[in-house]
């Protein structure tokens, strides 16, 4: 599966969220050291150069792969791709595309070389939340709680595969751990950063007001918020309990969905974003909130959710914005631009008896 050809461009600045690294003096933190992958924190010493979290191959001693989250200008996450190799002799600032068989197809990022030896997913003519989707998915299949993937990379040109081994079930199950603990620790590095910025433009919640303190005589017009758009998908997959449905949407290392097999009940899941038992509100724009008990699933290790009706799907393929909330405050908004067709598709699998 090619998912460029099945998501439309959004008007989101690449260069503001995904900036390059180079060879700048750094530090970094391990949260998980092993073999074939480790999780670091990697802050750099420049000031215009933003911290990220690496998910990176330990494997090879003369060449690497590195996914990489960072946090942006309002809380904007992105994920990025990084492939080095020393013996490299890259053309400055070209382009070409890589691809990777994951557990939704192929997958293909386009990449530029910053370097004689690094290829960078920084092509300024590919939104963010593309990335995110498209990276999203390759890391997904790392992680895969049933049975986890090894990576294969195919390149353009002459250069041959490269493999990552798969994790064990374990393996996996912990690096998840350590990426959702390093991105926690990346959130309040981000924070604490723009606190401590000596520049800070002042901010406020309310509307701009006059040098005197005053409000304006006359109230500016205010557009509504973008609603922020993501691309959904629907696949089949034969479980250990029968075929099964599914729909679902990345959102950085997020991913909201529902599956369900013909005769059995809806499930909703969302994954890398809550922890233990909890309690969450779905909820499409100003319809009918829905609260529903959810627990991780031994068998996915993402969050299942169920007593979620038919309806929820109805309103999703109508609506703007899907919210899960939980009790504790964690929340994720998908934007459902395009969502319309993967839940026709879903209800009509998940219908069939």
């Amino acid at each position: 599966m090619r998912l460029f050809d099945h998501l439309k461009p959004f008007a989101i600045s690449l260069p503001a969220l995904l900036a390059v690294t180079g060879d700048a003096a750094a530090s970094e933190t391990s949260y998980y050291s092993g073999k074939p992958w480790e999780v670091v924190l990697h802050v750099p010493d420049a000031q215009n150069e933003r911290p990220y979290c690496a998910f990176r191959t330990s494997l090879w001693e003369s060449r690497s792969i590195s996914i990489e989250k960072m946090i942006g200008a309002g809380d904007e996450v992105a994920i990025a791709l990084r492939i080095r190799k020393d013996a490299w002799q890259l053309p400055d600032n070209q382009t070409t595309t890589v691809a990777a068989d994951t557990l939704m197809g192929m997958v293909e990022v386009p990449m530029k070389s910053i370097g004689k030896q690094e290829l960078y997913s920084g092509v300024p003519t590919v939104p963010v939340l593309l990335y995110n989707a498209v990276i999203g998915a390759m890391l997904d299949s790392v992680l895969a709680a049933r049975q986890p993937q090894p990576l294969p990379i195919k390149f353009s040109g002459n250069e041959p595969l490269w493999t990552v081994p798969a994790l064990d079930r374990f393996q996996a199950f912990e690096m998840n751990d350590a990426f959702k603990r390093c991105a926690l620790d990346l959130r309040g590095l981000q924070s604490k950063t723009e606190q401590d910025g000596s520049s800070q433009e002042v901010t406020s919640p309310f509307s701009a007001v006059s040098p005197m303190g005053q409000p304006p005589a006359q109230p500016s017009a205010i557009a509504p918020p973008p609603t922020t758009a993501s691309a959904w998908e629907f696949y089949t997959r034969d479980e250990d309990w029968g075929p099964t449905c599914f729909v679902q949407s990345h959102h950085g290392i997020v991913m909201v969905g529902f599956m369900g097999s013909p005769g059995k009940d809806l499930v909703g899941f969302v994954s890398s974003l809550f922890s233990g038992d909890i309690r969450a509100t779905w909820h499409v724009d100003d319809k009918q909130a829905y609260v529903s008990d959810g627990g991780e699933s031994d068998y996915f290790s993402w969050h299942e959710f169920a007593q979620l009706p038919m309806e929820l799907l109805e309103q999703m393929a109508q609506g703007k914005e899907l919210a899960v909330t939980a009790a504790k405050g964690e929340r994720i908004v998908v934007g459902l631009g395009g969502a319309s067709d993967p839940i026709s598709k879903f209800k009509s699998c998940f219908s069939k008896t």
